[in-house]
């Protein structure tokens, strides 16, 4: 075995070795009770609790049972919880929890803007007590991902270094401290793309370094991002940028300078060995590439990759059909459902969809999609019904709604199987239309075509007039001209009774559509870019079919000046 896949292969036994407590406490776990081991994670909880301003407030002590604390606890979305964690942030302790507060996770919310999350210890390893049977499960079961490094993506973010008015950090420095202290420096060991070029946000650098990084990494084993439309985005990158990759690649050199005046011409640091004939192999590879064979480009540069681990379901489905165009020959794992706010689910050998990280938080499920529905324990769940979850938390978040939906696929051992759904409350509302993403979803997929990665945004007007809405999309995806396709739309979102009545209101006006020249890839492209732009973290960031932000023609346009793209 060579020097460098021997190495590898003794830091990721070290890794395993960290990991291998909480699997096997999960894996008992998984045999015992589900009502019972639920029990004891409440009763864990309320023991942190205990003393806290909230459980005063709320008369919860530490042998509170379910149902004294169902009872004395209302379900909460983040805005009843917001006055805890806001005097959190101003440095109070004891707030929701009687462990300190280490620092807080920003995260996008359904029905707020940007959140805070609490992270304290029990957090974290309420983390670690789902991640760890995961990484065990996957290591052990697929046997190709050993000896060589993995691509952890990595995003960038300015989040670290901020704090609180309290002086309470925000932000994890890194990603892989989510991991723990332990795994840390062994992840980083194995990491296909450093850290560090998170430090480099804004602008387009961070997306070269990853992919000149990735390029230099011929014996990648795993991929594991978020959305699988982040992978692809950046192929297109690697395709439009081919000439100065493979001139750094020959050379060792880290050139920047051609993406804009903010860049450095030559980062040293990021510097490697010259590799002429693997620059040569890339060009051969992007010669492949275009002409309309992405497997082999792909497996020209990685030979050595055995695993995806990605979202792969609900709106991220298309995405992943694509990406695996590149890789069909790998093993594809399909995330759990992992929130800012806790571990819901991780994916395991055998089981039909994610299971429930049953030590991870102590979890209630409403029935039905929206509106009010019963209320059930793990432990109550059906196969074949769809469920919203309700999770209380080791950071202090009681009976909160995570605005997640998954639905029962069966039982691994004794835990429940949840497939993610989608997200509640996917709806758009500028005049009590209440457009939802199930209804676009089933009109882009009836409309003639492939409208694989089109979306419908609201366009809210600049001065007078009415709003409306703009389906955007690939001329290479639609069978029809925008004329045509907008009268469809116009058609099929008056199905709802709400839209129709606005529109004869004259309080919405007329669907329109801008047909793009550009590939369908390109489009995803832009709508990350634009992700980046408005602050996002374009590795999460989930491509639905009905999109929140507004302005996407004068956006679009703007970008692609000088091509015909007007809508109607």
């Amino acid at each position: 075995m060579p020097a460098s896949r021997l190495f590898c292969s003794l830091v990721q036994t070290a890794w395993m070795s960290t990991c291998l407590g909480e699997a096997m406490r999960f894996r008992r776990a998984a045999n015992n009770s589900l009502k019972n081991v639920q029990a004891n994670v409440l009763r864990e909880i309320l023991e942190n609790a205990a003393g806290s301003e909230f459980a005063r407030q709320h008369g919860l002590t530490a042998t509170s049972t379910v149902k004294d604390f169902q009872n004395s606890v209302a379900v909460n979305d983040y805005e009843d919880l917001q006055p805890f964690v806001q005097r959190v942030a101003k440095g109070y302790q004891n707030i929701l929890s009687n462990e300190k507060v280490l620092m807080f996770e920003e995260t996008s919310g359904t029905t707020s803007g940007t959140r805070l999350i609490p992270y304290t210890e029990g957090l974290q390893r309420s983390f670690n007590r789902a991640l760890h049977p995961w990484l065990l499960d996957l290591y052990t079961q697929v046997k190709g991902l050993w000896g060589g490094p993995a691509y952890w993506v990595v995003t960038p973010g300015a989040a670290a270094g901020r704090t609180t008015a309290g002086g309470v950090p925000i932000g994890f420095a890194n990603d892989s401290d989510y991991f723990g202290s332990w795994a840390k420096p062994l992840i980083g060991a194995l990491m296909a793309v450093s850290e560090d070029v998170k430090k480099q946000a804004g602008g387009q650098v961070w997306r070269y370094l990853t992919a000149l990084s990735l390029l230099r990494s011929a014996d990648l084993r795993l991929i594991s991002l978020w959305n699988p439309t982040f992978f692809t985005a950046l192929i297109r990158a690697i395709d439009e940028w081919s000439g100065e990759l493979a001139s750094d690649l020959r050379d060792g050199s880290c050139r920047t300078g051609f993406l804009g005046p903010s860049s450095v011409d030559n980062m040293s640091a990021y510097a490697g060995k010259p590799a002429p004939e693997r620059a040569e192999l890339f060009r051969e590879s992007v010669t492949a590439l275009r002409a309309g064979r992405p497997a082999e480009f792909a497996a020209r540069l990685w030979p050595h990759l055995a695993a995806i681990s990605s979202w792969t379901e609900a709106e991220a489905s298309n995405g992943a059909a694509q990406l695996r165009s590149f890789f069909p020959h790998q093993f594809w794992q399909t995330k759990g459902l992992l929130a800012t706010e806790g571990a819901v689910t991780l994916p395991m050998s055998g089981a039909a969809a994610p299971v429930l990280a049953v030590r991870s938080a102590f979890f209630e499920f409403e029935e039905g999609e929206e509106g009010v529905g019963a209320i059930r324990l793990a432990h109550e769940l059906t196969t074949g019904c769809r469920y919203r979850v309700i999770m209380t938390t080791f950071g202090g978040l009681y009976r909160y709604r995570l605005h997640d939906i998954v639905e029962m696929r069966g039982w691994w051992r004794n835990l429940p199987c949840l497939a993610f759904a989608g997200k509640e409350a996917m709806v758009c509302d500028l005049s009590g239309e209440k457009v939802s993403a199930a209804h676009v979803k089933s009109i882009l997929a009836l409309l003639p075509g492939h409208l694989e990665t089109a979306f419908i945004a609201p366009e809210k007007p600049v001065s007078e007039g009415s709003p409306g809405y703009l389906l955007v999309a690939s001329r290479e995806e639609s069978a029809l001209d925008q004329r045509e396709l907008a009268e469809r739309l116009e058609i099929a979102l008056g199905e709802n009774i709400h839209y129709r009545w606005s529109r004869e209101a004259g309080q919405l006006q007329a669907a329109r559509v801008m047909l793009l020249p550009v590939s369908p890839d390109r489009l995803n492209q832009l709508r990350l870019q634009r992700v980046e732009e408005e602050g996002g973290q374009v590795s999460t960031a989930k491509h639905g079919v009905l999109s929140r932000l507004s302005g996407w023609e004068a956006w679009l346009s703007s970008q692609l000046s000088g091509q015909s793209c007007r809508g109607r």
